[in-house]
C-alpha cells in the first residue's frame, strides 16, 4: 500500500506541473467577458495586454472570435482584424468597438488604408456574419464571427487599443512600442472545432457587463476544457487510497 500511495503521488506532483499549460494558456491574459462564452483555443497576445478567443469551422470556413483587452481610457476604443496580404497596420480590415455617447456599444467595419485616418465600410474582403460588443470592469471585448476564403491555413491578425473616440470616429492610437507591434500570425490549423457544423459568436450572459449585438448569433463553439475534471477525479481516487491505508 505504502508504494501504491508512492507511485500516487509522483503521478499527482507530475499532474501539477503540467496542468497549467494543458488546461488554459491564457492564464495571465484578460478573459472572455461573457460567462457563457467557450471557444476552444485561446491565444496570449504578446502585447497591449490582449488575448484572442477562437474556434475556426473548416467545414465552412467560418472563425468565430472574442478579442478581449483592457481599455487605456473610458473613452477608448479596441481594434481586431485581418490583413489579407502581410501582418501590418495598413491593409487591415478591421472591427473597432468602443462606447457611444448614449452609453451603448458599437462595433464598425473598418478598411485601414493609412497610419492618419481610417475608412469605415460595410464591405469587408472577408464577411462578417455577426458582431457585438461588451464592456466590464475597465476590458472591453468584440465578438464576431467571420467567413474567410476556403482553404485558408493561417491569417495575418492585427489588434489594437486607442484612448478617444471623436464624434463617432476611433481616434489614432499612441504609437509605443507595443502598439507598433500589436501584429501577427495565427495558425488555423491548431483549432479544434472543425466538429462543428456552425460557428457563431456566443450570445452574452446575463447580468454581466454592458453589450450590443450588431447582427444576432448563438453559441454552437466546443470548448476542450476536461483537464479539470481529470483533475478532480484524480484527486477523489487519491483520497480513496489514502482512507484506505
Amino acid at each position: 500500500m505504502a508504494s501504491l500511495l508512492h507511485l500516487h503521488f509522483i503521478f499527482l506532483i507530475a499532474f501539477l506541473l503540467i496542468y497549467p499549460a494543458i488546461s488554459n494558456n491564457c492564464s495571465s491574459s484578460p478573459a472572455p467577458i461573457s460567462g457563457n462564452t467557450h471557444f476552444a483555443n485561446c491565444t496570449a497576445l504578446p502585447y497591449l495586454k490582449s488575448s484572442l478567443y477562437w474556434t475556426y469551422n473548416s467545414t465552412n470556413s467560418t472563425l468565430a472570435i472574442a478579442f478581449v483587452a483592457p481599455l487605456p481610457s473610458s473613452d477608448g476604443w479596441i481594434s481586431w482584424g485581418i490583413n489579407p496580404i502581410t501582418a501590418s497596420m495598413i491593409g487591415t480590415q478591421c472591427l473597432i468597438a468602443f462606447k457611444a455617447s448614449n452609453g451603448s456599444m458599437i462595433v464598425n467595419t473598418y478598411n485601414l488604408t493609412s497610419y492618419t485616418s481610417i475608412t469605415q465600410t460595410d464591405k469587408l474582403l472577408f464577411e462578417v456574419l455577426n458582431s457585438k460588443a461588451e464592456y466590464s470592469n475597465g476590458a472591453m471585448q468584440i465578438l464576431a464571427t467571420l467567413i474567410l476564403p476556403s482553404n485558408m491555413t493561417t491569417v495575418n491578425q492585427v489588434w489594437q487599443v486607442g484612448l478617444a473616440v471623436k464624434d463617432g470616429t476611433p481616434m489614432a492610437h499612441k504609437f509605443d512600442p507595443d502598439n507598433l507591434k500589436s501584429k501577427g500570425t495565427l495558425n488555423l490549423t491548431t483549432s479544434s472545432g472543425g466538429d462543428e457544423k456552425n460557428a457563431t459568436a456566443p450570445a452574452p450572459a446575463g447580468g454581466g457587463g454592458q453589450s450590443d449585438d450588431k447582427m444576432g448569433g448563438s453559441s454552437r463553439i466546443s470548448n476542450k476544457n476536461t483537464s479539470f475534471y481529470v483533475f478532480v477525479v484524480f484527486l477523489g481516487v487519491l483520497f480513496f487510497n489514502l482512507r484506505s491505508i
